[in-house]
């Protein structure tokens, strides 16, 4: 299962909220590439969700107890020892070759412990809460942080990992890259984006859809590239909204309607089919005109989000004719 997949199933929705390129090998677990400045101290303390932890000045072998921990670390130049979940095979040409082969060691959300050992960890990483009981087998391993990214942004996730795994320098760099590319899509395509407005919506089951609002992390994406929102995601303050079938009628309101991709963001991700081939859904006027786009979804990075950044530019693009 893929990032995306992940979260059509439901299981990323409550661990994904308002959360994009990566170095171009990166560290291996087994140390790596160092850079030549001053040494790192031995080590730091740090704030997480559970209080202050002591971690290794710069961490070389981080085990991801979840499923987007691993994407963040590997923004951030570092390939982890260790990940959760499945489908990094599939992740893409970004993150694939870096991701595809890493012990996993826990489904999406619960980690195994005893595979978590086995990968000799400096630092476990946790993204999302954690019960005390959980906590305290991991931290029986290895220094173990525990940072929500249900509560940060992506530019925020970046900065807080940079900081705990000892990388500031590698997420400016990342942060940078973000801010330069998503002004650059505003000046390039500011006609386009003052005459449309954008709605991503997509199949939550066979007879629902959502509508993904600013604090979906895909959608802030676009709202950071200059997209303006169409009601009622524009007005929707979670990160999405469930509606019956029978309520297409409300995306009418959007001049440009976008629905998640397959991973290399050209075709319609086949699971949205029960919203697209919905006959209601061929009467919108955004359909009727042809301004419907599959883009890439389930960012839960810096480096994913400048994946989309990369997507949107070509509809942009489209758009302008």
């Amino acid at each position: 299962m893929s990032r995306r997949g992940f979260l059509a199933a439901g299981g990323g929705i409550a661990a994904l909220t308002v959360l994009g390129a990566c170095g171009n090998s990166g560290d291996s677990g087994s140390g790596g590439n160092a850079p030549t400045s001053a040494a790192p101290p031995a080590e730091r303390e740090v704030q997480t969700d559970k209080g202050a932890v002591k971690v290794p000045g710069k961490a070389q072998k981080v085990a991801c107890a979840d499923f987007f921990g691993a994407f963040v670390v590997a923004d951030l130049g570092l390939v982890p020892v260790g990940a959760s979940g499945g489908g990094y095979d599939k992740s893409g040409p970004l993150y694939a070759p870096k991701l595809g082969k890493v012990p996993v060691v826990g489904d999406f959300t619960k980690p195994d412990p005893e595979k978590i050992a086995g990968t000799d960890p400096d630092l476990i990483l946790r993204t999302i809460d954690t019960d005390d009981a959980l906590y305290k087998q991991l931290t029986g391993i290895a220094p173990t942080v525990v940072v929500s990214f249900q509560k940060l942004s992506l530019t925020e996730v970046t900065t807080r990992i940079g900081d705990i795994l000892g990388r500031k320098e590698e997420a400016g760099k990342l942060l940078a890259e973000y801010n330069k590319r998503t002004q650059e899509i505003k000046t390039k395509h500011a006609a386009v984006l003052g005459k449309y407005t954008f709605t991503y919506a997509q199949s939550a089951t066979d007879t629902t859809f959502w509508t993904l609002g600013e604090k979906w992390t895909d959608t802030k994406v676009l709202v950071d590239c200059g997209a303006r929102l169409a009601e009622p995601s524009k007005s929707q303050t979670d990160p999405t909204k469930e509606y019956s079938m029978e309520q297409i009628g409300i995306l009418g309101q959007s001049d440009v309607l976008l629905v998640p991709s397959t991973i290399d963001g050209t075709a319609e991700a086949p699971e949205n089919a029960p919203l697209t081939s919905n006959a209601l859904w061929k009467q919108l006027p955004a359909v009727k005109a042809g301004r419907v786009f599959p883009v890439l979804s389930g960012a839960a990075s810096l480096g994913t989000g400048l994946e989309l950044v990369t997507v949107f530019d070509k509809v942009l693009t489209k758009l302008a004719g």
